[in-house]
């Protein structure tokens, strides 16, 4: 994505470019192993210069499902690619009867991966999730995430 705000040095800016700063913008992301199908998607982001700033939710409908290791797109480039890099938090619910909380993880400059924690050992670790881990998925169940990442 390009810069929103391609202001140049030295440029006077007017208060309506100044409000823009920080705005909000829906986004769709594209998954990996992960069909959002029936699904419905509430994501967006904010830029503040070149720093993003990412929300989203995806509530499952009947025909959403988990494959595997789920990745979604960045809304922009990230600067480096420091992978396994944590930028936010994920919280995943099993409509409603239980929630589990884990990370989101850079997995490329292009992309970031939802996992959640494990405590199965004496520390916390992040674990990567599947069609039956943490749990199966089904319709009403919720997956949301919360970033922040440095556009390139």
């Amino acid at each position: 994505m390009a810069n929103p705000f391609p202001f140049v040095s030295g440029q006077v800016l007017t208060a309506a470019q100044m409000n823009g700063i920080g705005e909000y913008a829906a986004y769709t992301p594209t998954f990996t192993a992960l069909t959002v199908g029936n699904g419905t998607l509430d994501w967006r982001f904010g830029r503040v210069q070149n720093f993003i700033h990412v929300e989203g939710k995806l509530l499952f409908g009947s025909t959403t499902s988990v494959s595997g290791n789920v990745l979604f797109t960045l809304p922009a480039t990230a600067r480096s690619a420091v992978n396994n890099m944590q930028i936010g938090v994920s919280r995943l619910t099993d409509a409603e009867v239980s929630t589990i909380f884990g990370l989101v993880i850079q997995a490329s400059t292009t992309t970031a991966a939802i996992q959640a924690f494990a405590a199965g050992f004496t520390y916390l670790t992040n674990s990567a999730f599947s069609a039956t881990d943490p749990f199966t998925w089904n319709v009403n169940d919720e997956i949301y995430v919360n970033c922040v990442y440095e556009a390139a």
